[in-house]
């Protein structure tokens, strides 16, 4: 069986990044110290 790392509340989130719409990316280091909203939508 598979176990996959646990995030808890208040803990550092993981570097990834996001393709933007025109052309980049944005990477969540470069929000560090700052608030940010992420909001996940899916249309299933």
């Amino acid at each position: 069986m598979r176990t996959e790392p646990v995030i808890e509340v208040g803990s550092m989130l993981p570097d990834l990044a996001l393709s933007r719409l025109g052309d980049g990316q944005l990477r969540f280091a470069d929000l560090r110290g700052k608030r940010a909203l992420l909001f996940f939508w899916g249309s299933w």
